[in-house]
């Protein structure tokens, strides 16, 4: 298995970057971004977009969270009056597959939390990356968001804790986190249903619009 590794640069707005393999990608803080005419949908929703773009990156192809966006425009269109410029479950693993990146969405309610984690894990132990939604009310000491959130867990360390890539300064103020894979248990949205055909997430259905990823 291939262990992922990290630097800090001290940069502003990619304070990390991430290696597996032959490949890297920056740690994006989305609050921090500043460019481009849709620059706020990605401050304020753009977790989604910056997790893709880092797993697209870990996978050969060059693309920020800003890119990724405008991408999901192209694929889908606007999003309409419900729903918000996040992306669902279904989402992620849509604009994944139209970059050429390998991708599967599974929904947590419908395996169980035990279940799910099995195979997060068995995804992290094959080498693969897992993008999944936090939920601080399943956890109140969620490290990873005090909101709905996607976060990345990049790849299983020596030691058995997971390396994990957010987006969130709030949360994680260099982009890195490392935990121990019960916290990312307790941090799961376990409502999550993650059906197939929603595109753009809509803030009444959160429990379709989440769930987890395996990338690669």
């Amino acid at each position: 298995m291939q262990y992922a590794t990290y630097t800090l640069t001290g940069e502003h707005l990619t304070p990390a970057v991430i290696r597996v393999g032959d490949h890297e990608t920056p740690v994006w803080m989305q609050q921090r971004w500043e460019e481009g005419g849709f620059a706020g949908f990605i401050v304020q929703n753009g977790c989604g977009h910056c997790c893709v773009a880092m797993a697209a990156r870990l996978h050969g192809v060059m693309i920020d969270p800003y890119e990724e966006f405008l991408h999901c425009r192209k694929l889908w269109g606007e999003p309409n009056e419900t729903q918000g410029p996040w992306l669902s479950a279904s989402g992620v693993v849509k604009s994944l597959q139209a970059l050429g990146v390998a991708a599967e969405g599974f929904g947590v309610k419908p395996m169980g939390v035990k279940k799910a984690m099995e195979t997060i894990l068995a995804a992290l132990h094959g080498g693969k990356q897992v993008i999944f939604t936090s939920n601080p009310d399943d956890d109140p000491e969620n490290p990873f968001s005090k909101g709905y959130h996607w976060v990345m867990a990049v790849s299983m360390q020596e030691d058995g804790s997971v390396l994990i890539a957010n987006s969130s300064e709030k949360a994680a103020v260099n982009g890195i986190q490392t935990v121990l894979p019960e916290t990312i248990e307790r941090a799961l949205f376990r409502e999550s249903t993650a059906p197939e055909d929603m595109t753009w997430g809509e803030a009444d259905c959160i429990h379709e619009g989440s769930g987890f990823i395996i990338v690669g």
